[in-house]
């Protein structure tokens, strides 16, 4: 549970696979605790697996408000509809307000 330290090992890990997994537990750690860190992974972060983790760790959490402003913001036509379909199975009110507004768009 210590979030703070897996933060900072994930900044010297050079192990992909290592570094996918402490991005998956920061996910199960709660949104309160690693929802701003897992932004910063992603937005940080060069490769697409590990971005797609920290995707999935901002859906373990529940984190629409992420997974929104991620969406919005992404460029990258795969990363985004990977944020989409998560938000299209989450039961939130911002996440279906987005939907709806891709849907007029």
């Amino acid at each position: 549970g210590d979030s703070e330290h897996i933060f900072e090992l994930l900044r010297t890990e050079t192990s992909p696979e290592l570094r996918r997994e402490m991005i998956r537990k920061l996910g199960i750690m709660g949104k309160e605790k690693t929802g701003v860190a897992l932004v910063s992974i992603y937005r940080s972060e060069k490769d697409a697996s590990l971005r797609r983790a920290a995707l999935d760790g901002l859906f373990v959490q529940n984190n629409a408000h992420a997974l929104v402003e991620i969406a919005r913001a992404e460029k990258d036509p795969e990363l985004k509809r990977e944020a989409v379909k998560k938000l299209s199975v989450m039961h939130n009110r911002e996440a279906t307000d987005y939907l709806l507004e891709l849907l007029k768009d």
